[in-house]
């Protein structure tokens, strides 16, 4: 930025301008499935599925959902990202990483164990997500959802928002954002 040499905008009004651009947050970037993701998602401890790790998530579409058994809007989404799982098979892996479970008066793991024995869900599902949640763009919102295409580029990102309309990622989305991760796979990209 250039300050105009004028006594209109003096230095002390382009001392100020560029404090507040240098002050200004940085547009973060997209999240990626990198290494050090996979990792952190295969270090947390499985409860239900297979162990998450590079060669299980080799060559696939990518989910990344994160949820807690007492969040309303991730019970449709469970369901959601079952169907997905059925409808795609193999070319796809989903990763529901649990978090914040320990919210309000409850305590301990039955609310959640009672949660996964009802949903059944045919996908990875892993505990303790506050760990790896700095990772993944600082997640503080439940449901929250990324897609990666199978080189670990970003497809999508839902996040439910307080007060919002929508509060979960449909299947329609889903099955969108998943198709197109297959898409570029496809097209080498």
């Amino acid at each position: 930025m250039r300050c105009a040499r004028s006594f209109a905008a003096g230095p002390l009004a382009c001392l100020l301008v560029a404090l507040l651009l240098a002050a200004a947050p940085a547009q973060a970037e997209p999240v990626q499935l990198n290494d050090q993701r996979v990792e952190a998602l295969g270090a947390l401890p499985s409860l239900r599925g297979a162990a998450v790790t590079s060669e299980a998530l080799a060559g696939r579409a990518v989910v990344v959902a994160f949820w807690a058994s007492w969040c309303p809007p991730c019970h449709p989404e469970f369901d959601n990202l079952a169907r997905l799982q059925e409808t795609y098979g193999d070319e796809v892996a989903i990763v529901a990483v649990n978090i914040f479970e320990e919210f309000g008066r409850f305590t301990g793991t039955t609310r959640r164990d009672a949660f996964l024995a009802k949903k059944k869900p045919p996908f990875h599902v892993v505990a303790e997500g506050e760990q790896v949640a700095g990772l993944f763009q600082d997640v503080t919102r439940i449901p929250t959802v990324f897609v990666f295409a199978p080189n670990g580029r970003p497809v999508m990102h839902f996040i439910h928002h307080q007060g919002a309309t929508k509060t979960h990622a449909s299947y329609e989305e889903l099955r969108a954002a998943v198709g197109t991760a297959l898409a570029r796979q496809a097209a080498g990209g």
